[in-house]
């Protein structure tokens, strides 16, 4: 159901409901500033600051109802209520980051903070089949991107789409980023929404195994290899689209066969999507964000997990001064620090009993990704496989 942010409570009482695995008033996502780290993710001594929201006055509609989670101290295994076993053994995550030129210090802290991210979803989370997707908000579209060029050579970002405009139209049989032009491969799956990252912001290939553009959990380097996709820099389009290229991402086009992220999204897997932009989604400016509204976005999203809204986690890290206790200054300057207060993705992330939103004005993500691991988990613990 959805719910608006309203009143904060003690963090020991939003973990004692995680504990009991209940939800008797049908609330939806949760409000996390940028508290200091724990130290235990799965232990009571949680960072303070988290914030929950009642269903008073929500701008968010068209939610579908939670399921009833098993109380404290039941067998989440158990099939005897007629739907079969619960629990996940995958779990799908995609990271969906803004790539626009006030971008870089909130990359840069998305990358610190999955190192322990990942190690606490390794050690509460009985699933052990994790496919890892980094996204950029933009279509390949260069936007903010910069040029040193001479007729010899050019350096360029965002790389390595850039090269296209620098060796087909300007310095035509010229060098781009080190590489002769006639050299220079750019996949059609660069130019479209949604497509997992295969390069860095200066266009090194990142060590994906297997050709593919997302990752599992048995890739060589995990962390260092999430930490070159997610460095997507801050060259990309002024025109952030977050939740269509999330869309475009989980979609039958993507994922199907011959498709730029064939089999990354798994029926039988919780989806754990990951919105991080100091951007409000919205189309004010004609042509401009992601189609639709909210509740629609919501509706396309628990359509790609075949109708169960719970078999999805969303995550939000996204401008919060409209927010009580928000992080970010209520005045936003694209060009300074901060993030524009960004009620429609924080309407979209509450719809979901599994949504919790963070501020990307925090100094450390950590806390906000802990935090997130028991939320997880109680989805992995309920979830029934379709099929």
């Amino acid at each position: 159901m959805a719910r608006s942010m309203s009143h904060p409570v003690h963090l020991w009482f939003a973990w004692t409901l995680v504990v009991a695995c209940t939800d008797n008033d049908g609330q939806g996502g949760q409000h996390t500033d940028g508290a200091p780290p724990h130290q235990n993710p799965t232990s009571v001594s949680l960072p303070p600051g988290i914030f929950t929201e009642g269903e008073e006055g929500s701008a968010s509609s068209g939610a579908g109802d939670k399921l009833d989670l098993p109380g404290a101290g039941g067998d989440s295994s158990s099939g005897d209520d007629g739907l079969g076993p619960r629990g996940c053994d995958k779990v799908d995550f995609l990271f969906v980051i803004d790539n626009s030129n006030s971008m870089a210090d909130e990359q840069s802290s998305l990358i610190a903070s999955f190192p322990g991210f990942i190690a606490a979803i390794e050690d509460t989370l009985e699933a052990d089949d994790y496919h890892i997707m980094a996204i950029s908000t933009d279509d390949g579209d260069p936007g903010n991107g910069d040029q040193d060029c001479d007729f010899q050579k050019c350096i360029c970002a965002p790389a390595p789409t850039c090269c296209q405009d620098v060796c087909d139209t300007i310095f035509k049989g010229t060098t781009c980023n080190g590489a002769p032009c006639d050299q220079v491969s750019i996949d059609a799956c660069e130019f479209q929404y949604g497509s997992g990252r295969v390069f860095d912001q200066y266009g090194t290939a990142c060590p994906i195994a297997d050709g593919r553009r997302y990752m599992l959990q048995s890739q060589p380097d995990l962390v260092s290899t999430f930490a070159c996709t997610a460095g997507i820099g801050a060259f990309g389009s002024g025109d952030e689209r977050p939740i269509q290229a999330a869309l475009a991402a989980l979609g039958d086009v993507q994922n199907g066969p011959g498709g730029c992220n064939e089999g990354f999204l798994r029926d039988d897997a919780v989806l754990v999507l990951v919105i991080i932009t100091d951007e409000e989604d919205d189309n004010v400016d004609v042509g401009e964000g992601s189609p639709g509204e909210p509740a629609g976005w919501y509706e396309a999203v628990v359509a790609a997990k075949h109708g169960v809204p719970d078999a999805a986690v969303v995550l939000g890290l996204v401008g919060d001064s409209n927010l009580p206790g928000g992080l970010c200054p209520p005045v936003w300057d694209p060009d300074e620090d901060g993030g524009e207060a960004a009620p429609r993705l924080q309407s979209f992330v509450e719809m979901f009993s599994g949504g919790v939103i963070g501020s990307v004005c925090s100094a450390d993500y950590t806390p906000f990704f802990l935090e997130a691991v028991s939320v997880i988990d109680t989805a992995c613990d309920t979830f029934v496989p379709v099929g």
